[in-house]
């Protein structure tokens, strides 16, 4: 077999082993080095063995804690080997300073990895409304907090209305009685805004609120949520997850409704500035005003009427001397026109001996002998009227006889 196969081989053992990938180990940090990768590179030793170690960057940043030579520290990972040196080594996710116990090791892991997933990314937080109408509360019913939320929002803000959502809030059923209190507000989608509040209490009175679940609760609230745990001291999964995080009950009370006195005051300070606006609108529109008059009075219509007067009366004497000349020329033309007319008038020609002649069936007018024979009646139309007669003799203009 070759050492690479080798290698291979324990490499798939290991990477298979439960325990193996889900392993604490305490011991003294003996080195530890950053290059530029941003990966950490240390060792870690008790009185009989050292071990390598890796924390890969993505997870050295999420670490609120940076160990240093000689610290204590627990460390959470899992066993791997570099094949390319056939060495095994520890591929850390969490280190912590030793002494801490189990449950606040599990804790910050499980921070971690939520802070991996983006549960935390402050991108995603929501501004809380303005001016809510209605806030969902998730607490007891019976303990102080309700009491108090209530006590801060109606001497703040008594406008908006709160709606109890009540929940246990310690002990092994407070995650499902959260989720189901958290769930039922945004089911009902009557409320703007959601606030997670419980008193103060020790680290195992507030574990409900570092439950997995309740984070996971949280982030998939279409609603913002304020988290409100504890003391100000105190913080929890919960705080890390929510859109806003109030120290203390009575401040996220604070937190999600404006004050009702600053308001007035605002109010106050927008009334008196609109008028001061509104005033100095009068004021520019009074000047142009004024303006404007002045500059009427030199222009007025009064001023000008009596010219314009002269010019309508000039006007309508060139007018009249305009339409004198045209009709003038008109009646000339029309007596021209007239005498033409008379001229090319048939029974003007009547009138004076002429004869207007047509055959006398079909009513076609005879121009010439050509279009008579003997025989064919003919009528002759005068100026005072007309004579029917039968063609007896056609002679043309060269004396020949038809």
């Amino acid at each position: 077999m070759k050492v690479g196969l080798l290698t291979s081989y324990l490499r798939e053992m290991i990477d298979s082993d439960d325990v193996l990938r889900d392993v604490w180990v305490e011991g003294e940090i003996s080195s530890y080095a950053v290059p530029g990768s941003g990966h950490a590179y240390f060792t870690i030793k008790d009185d009989r063995s050292i071990l390598s170690c890796i924390m890969w960057r993505s997870a050295r940043t999420r670490q609120r804690y940076q160990p240093l030579v000689g610290d204590h520290v627990v460390i959470h990972g899992s066993v791997t080997i570099y094949e390319a040196q056939g060495k095994y080594q520890l591929s850390a996710d969490v280190v912590h300073p030793a002494g801490a116990g189990v449950i606040q090791l599990r804790l910050e892991q499980l921070r971690q990895q939520l802070e991996a997933e983006g549960l935390f990314d402050p991108s995603r937080k929501r501004p809380l409304p303005a001016f809510p109408t209605r806030i969902g509360v998730v607490t007891s019913s019976t303990g102080a907090v309700w009491h108090d939320i209530q006590q801060v929002i109606g001497r703040r803000y008594p406008l908006v209305e709160l709606v109890l959502a009540p929940a246990i809030v310690q002990g092994e059923q407070g995650p499902n009685s959260i989720i189901q209190a958290l769930t039922a507000l945004q089911e009902v989608r009557v409320v703007s805004l959601i606030i997670l509040a419980r008193g103060g209490g020790s680290a195992e009175d507030l574990a409900c609120f570092n439950d997995e679940r309740v984070a996971r609760a949280i982030f998939s609230s279409p609603l913002p949520v304020v988290s409100a745990v504890g003391h100000e001291t105190d913080t929890t999964i919960a705080d890390y997850v929510a859109d806003i995080r109030a120290p203390t009950p009575s401040a996220a009370a604070e937190m999600a409704v404006p004050d009702i006195v600053d308001l007035a005051v605002e109010i106050h300070s927008l009334h008196a500035r609109a008028n001061r606006a509104v005033s100095a609108d009068v004021r520019a529109h009074r000047a142009d005003l004024v303006h404007v008059q002045h500059r009427l009075a030199h222009v007025s219509p009064v001023m000008q009427l009596g010219q314009v007067r002269s010019d309508l009366a000039a006007s309508i004497v060139h007018l009249r001397l305009l339409t004198d000349r045209r009709l003038e020329r008109l009646y000339h033309d029309l007596d021209r026109t007239s005498s033409i007319l008379g001229a090319l008038n048939p029974h003007a020609m009547l009138s004076r001996g002429f004869a207007f002649i047509e055959d006398g069936a079909s009513g076609i007018p005879i121009r010439g002998i050509k279009s008579l024979k003997r025989g064919n009646t003919i009528r002759a139309t005068f100026a005072d009227g007309y004579a029917d007669a039968q063609t007896t003799n056609i002679v043309g203009s060269d004396s020949s006889t038809r």
